[in-house]
């Protein structure tokens, strides 16, 4: 190969690339299941997932790509797409938050406020400064410092201590 057909494959790289910019698909967890599901990924760089189950949220944090679903978002993050998964409310206590905080995804519940996790054992006023709204969901133990819980109440974020 040389240097102008490489030239060539690397402006049509960087073409797709660009004409995928800005473009989102949204997508059942059943539709996600679907082979057709992977064209979208050559030209959209955002993946809203919605109607997610608990069972399909745990086989994601186990990383586990024998459900086509998982196997096709772990694609979509191999291929950086923003990927934004829509969960009820009501299951977020159930989450299974150290493997699903490792993932390079984002939550929200299904209201469209964001959901935010904290797998770690401490949250300060630094883990919370950026937030606006939404949840904010930890695990039992989790110490919550009064800055931190101050500003939890300013930018109206709801605590949920996982049990």
């Amino acid at each position: 190969m040389n240097s102008e057909q490489m030239q060539h494959i690397v402006e049509l790289i960087a073409a797709r690339l660009l004409a995928r910019v800005n473009n989102a698909v949204t997508l059942s967890q059943e539709e996600l299941r679907h082979g057709s599901a992977m064209a979208h990924f050559l030209t959209h760089d955002t993946l809203y997932v919605q109607q997610t189950e608990m069972g399909f949220l745990h086989q994601l944090a186990e990383g586990d790509q024998d459900n086509t679903a998982v196997a096709h978002l772990f694609e979509a993050f191999s291929l950086g797409m923003r990927v934004t998964v829509t969960l009820n409310s009501r299951l977020l206590r159930c989450l299974p938050l150290r493997a699903l905080a490792k993932l390079p995804l984002s939550l929200c519940d299904e209201q469209r406020n964001g959901v935010h996790l904290c797998s770690g054992n401490l949250v300060s006023y630094r883990d919370v400064v950026g937030l606006n709204g939404g949840w904010l969901v930890t695990s039992r133990k989790t110490i919550i410092t009064a800055l931190a819980r101050e500003t939890l109440t300013a930018r109206h974020i709801r605590l949920l201590k996982q049990e």
